[in-house]
């Protein structure tokens, strides 16, 4: 039975650039032509000639507490800036209904930075463990924002670089298609850090002046700045009298699955992806008016997309292109959204945008350009492209004049797990681990923790200023005063679970160790054992397959080089590392030695961030956008300063012993850091039986939920609450009741809060039902894989299903809570329905109802 698309509505808009901080100073800045570029203060301390488009005004924050406010970095302020300008101008920012099921989704390329600028830039007396605290996770702007606009539908980042704010569109359109949410706030934001502007810089591809797309010097001018919009159901938005400026159609996004950084000469992903986005859309490129480019002034982009553009238009020579890039520079992960928004208030006045600039055209840069100055047309439907390091394309289709196009339709698929692969310490495929699991015999012996030299004396200098500062004391109490701890490498017993004896190529068909790093090696091992569980070969047909990975640190030894080579001298930083320390490098990387050209996406959302893979993937597939997604996490140890804080504040329990991880215990250590990665093949079970692979288990429906209690640790019902309400979304989507559930699985990392929540969260869900409902937790085994600890707990759970049976919760004597039915001993149950929940450490809820 077909499904007819809903119309996804633009109410509302944000934004931030270095001409304007607000849409009528914006619109009347793009009518005059002004350009944001000039000579830039801050980093001509480092480079010489620097220039950007700097983001230089006065942004009034006084509605906030000035702790708050210095609490946070400039991506959370940002964010928060215009998304509450888009709320206003929607009239949504008070509505208190909507806002409970609303959900965000940000985009962002260089988050968690600012915090840390102090080390890189040598001046770490300037140090604030507070900002570190609140602005230091890389998702982090996703929970102060909801919790500072009152949002409640669920968080996500997205991390794809330079596409990440169109594709974070994208995802909140397909969460109003799925009814998950009336309406959705997509925002972009992306300050330049001195990492960012260092990269590009060294890779010399910046203009000497400002860029000039398709014309005259290549080069970038770089830029910074936010972007929000308020999406919304037509219907939802006509019934309440809402203001509408546009209506996206569609989106699509592809992966070129061909250089980590440039883009494929034969422009295929580019071209894919616009065919797609049109496919989804109902359109055909003779009915697109105009096209918004990416357009960054560099050589290999503008002939490229050129010859993108040339294979997917007949018509190209009528075509009206352009790039806003001229005005405001190369805003990286906020780039589509401020470029989308400059469309809106432009093109429904008849008003062209121009690529400024614009002298002698490039050799094959042969296109109308739109060259300096405004074109009157009138502008139905229009592109909006934005590409990407390491092949991320982003395409989306957008109407000025809503209604105009017939709502396309889909076969709504149910969503099956098909294929999984794993690896983790206590084994490298899925039947050496369940295998481990079962025996549960012997703990595992866990890896030593070395620190580097220069990160111990990095961190002894951080230590020391923050004695000196009493910022420990201030935030934490005298219980965590520096000195009352053993520190991590005083600590004979902090060691960690480790993934060890691994041989890639005894797993891996094709495989370039001087390209692969630790995590990625894991997720590539992880992807090919799920294709091969699923009978899935790649035969030139990597389109039809997508992948959306869940990230939490992300490539912390790459990050780690790219970041100590910007000392002493940022000048003289080494490029190599640069691509390869984004969080979308890992998806790259299996994409290229896979072929896989599909949707493709990085979730950086932190613990558990393969969960909100695995329900954009679940959209993809249920919507018939992708025939096939691999949903999946990774993550390497490595001895950074991140892990060394977390041991200092208590986070994770330095111990030498596997046993003493011990969750939902009555005397909770914290966590044990894991590393590995486990992924899983989506596919509707038709296509996988037709196939001859097995259907292992369906997601018959999933819920989200967030806390508004970012800042305030301690409210701990709140967020149980808030977990709660993320079940009950996810059982009523699955059409069942809480007493159809026969066992529930947890992901808690072992500390007393995580805990609290999720046994606070099962009762409360269960209690009336079916009070005695079992419920297990196996992150023990692992230790805690902070992005895959959802995947990997699935994974047991499916083994689960099949056998009828569940093993016991390895190692904890003394359960916190004896309200809850804990499997303390290998049990038969009959499980028809499972329900596995799980969190974020900023308060991001997730449950998925699994049916076997």
């Amino acid at each position: 039975m077909k499904t007819s698309r809903k119309r996804v509505v633009i109410t509302g808009m944000g934004i931030l650039s270095s001409l304007a901080e607000n849409i009528q100073d914006f619109r009347q800045a793009l009518l005059e032509k002004k350009n944001g570029v000039a000579d830039s203060e801050r980093f001509s301390t480092w480079f010489e000639n620097a220039r950007a488009a700097e983001v230089l005004h006065d942004i009034d924050y006084s509605e906030l507490p000035e702790e708050i406010v210095a609490s946070l970095d400039n991506a959370a302020l940002w964010a928060y800036k215009v998304g509450k300008d888009a709320l206003h101008q929607a009239g949504l920012a008070s509505t208190a209904n909507c806002l409970e099921e609303m959900g965000l989704i940000v985009g962002v390329s260089s988050a968690g930075t600012e915090a840390f600028l102090p080390l890189f830039e040598q001046r770490i007396q300037d140090f604030s463990l507070r900002k570190a605290l609140y602005s230091g996770g890389f998702s982090s702007c996703c929970s102060s924002v909801s919790t500072l606009l009152g949002i409640k539908g669920g968080v996500e980042l997205v991390a794809t670089a330079c596409t990440a704010s169109p594709n974070a569109v994208g995802m909140a359109f397909d969460y109003i298609q799925n009814g998950k949410s009336k309406a959705m706030l997509a925002v972009g934001t992306e300050p330049i850090y001195l990492p960012t502007f260092a990269g590009f810089y060294a890779l010399n591809v910046m203009h000497p002046d400002s860029c000039s797309p398709f014309s005259g010097n290549s080069g970038m001018s770089i830029g910074e700045g936010a972007g929000a919009v308020v999406l919304e159901d037509y219907d939802h938005a006509i019934a309440r009298g809402a203001t509408i400026y546009g209506e996206i159609l569609s989106y699509a996004t592809s992966c070129d699955a061909y250089h980590e950084t440039g883009p494929d000469p034969r422009a295929s992903g580019a071209v894919q992806v616009m065919l797609k986005a049109m496919e989804n859309a109902g359109v055909t490129p003779d009915q697109i008016d105009y096209v918004n480019a990416h357009g960054t002034g560099t050589e290999a982009n503008d002939q490229i997309e050129t010859l993108a553009m040339k294979k997917v238009f007949p018509n190209v020579e009528k075509l009206l292109i352009s790039s806003t890039k001229s005005y405001f520079g190369h805003n990286i992960g906020a780039a589509g959204i401020v470029e989308l928004i400059a469309c809106l208030v432009t093109l429904p006045e008849k008003n062209v945008l121009p690529t400024l600039n614009f002298s002698v055209a490039r050799p094959n840069c042969d296109l109308d350009y739109v060259a300096n100055d405004f074109r009157q047309k009138d502008i139905n439907i229009f592109m909006k492209n934005n590409y990407a390091f390491g092949g991320n394309n982003c395409c989306m289709i957008v109407s000025t004049k809503p209604c105009s196009v017939p709502v396309t339709s889909y076969d709504a698929k149910r969503v099956a797990i098909s294929g999984i692969g794993a690896v983790t310490a206590i084994g490298h495929q899925i039947n050496e681990i369940l295998e481990r699991i079962w025996k549960n015999d012997k703990a595992i012996d866990l890896g030593d923790t070395v620190f580097p030299e220069d990160t111990l004396q990095e961190v002894k200098e951080l230590l020391a200023v923050l004695v000196k500062t009493n910022q420990f004391t201030e935030l934490f109490g005298n219980e965590y005063a520096i000195n009352a701890n053993k520190l991590p490498d005083e600590e004979e017993n902090f060691k960690t679970f480790q993934v060890t004896e691994l041989e890639p190529r005894k797993h891996l068909r094709r495989f370039d160790p001087r390209k692969a790093t630790r995590g990625g090696t894991f997720a590539l091992i992880a992807l090919s054992e799920a294709l091969n569980k699923a009978k899935r070969r790649i035969k030139r047909d990597g389109e039809e397959l997508g992948m959306v990975m869940g990230m939490s640190r992300g490539p912390q030894e790459t990050t780690y080089k790219y970041l100590q080579s910007l000392k002493p001298d940022p000048g003289k930083v080494r490029t190599s590392e640069f691509p390869g320390s984004l969080m979308n490098s890992i998806a790259t990387f299996c994409g290229i030695s896979e072929g896989v050209k599909g949707y493709t996406t990085t979730l950086a959302t932190g613990e558990n961030a393969a969960l909100g893979a695995l329900t954009y993937g679940y959209e993809i597939i249920r919507q018939q956008l992708q025939p096939q997604v691999i949903v999946g996490g990774a993550d390497e140890y490595f001895p950074s300063m991140s892990l060394y804080m977390d041991a200092v504040t208590q986070k994770i329990h330095m111990t030498s012993d596997a046993r003493d991880y011990q969750i939902y215990a009555k005397e909770a250590k914290g966590y044990v850091p894991g590393e590995g990665a486990c992924m899983l093949l989506l596919e509707d079970p038709e296509a996988a039986v037709a196939r001859g692979a097995e259907v292992l288990a369906e997601v018959a429906g999933y819920g989200k939920s967030c806390s508004n209690s970012y800042f305030d640790a301690a409210r701990l019902d709140e967020k149980a609450n808030a977990m709660s309400l993320a079940i009950q979304r996810a059982l009523r989507d699955a059409g069942i009741n809480a007493k159809d559930i026969d066992l529930v699985c947890g992901t808690s990392n072992g500390s007393a809060e995580s805990a609290k929540i999720e046994i606070d969260a099962i009762y409360d869900a269960f209690h009336q039902e079916k009070p005695h409902i079992p419920v297990v937790n196996y992150n023990a085994f692992f230790g805690f894989v902070a992005s895959s600890a959802g995947l990997l707990n699935l994974m047991v759970l499916i083994d689960c299903i099949k056998k009828q049976s569940v093993p016991a919760i390895p190692y904890t004597q003394t359960f916190v809570d004896e309200r809850i039915n804990f499997v303390r001993h290998p049990q038969n149950i009959a499980i028809g329905y499972a329900l596995l929940v799980g969190a974020t450490e900023g308060g991001n809820y997730y449950a998925f109802v699994i049916k076997g």
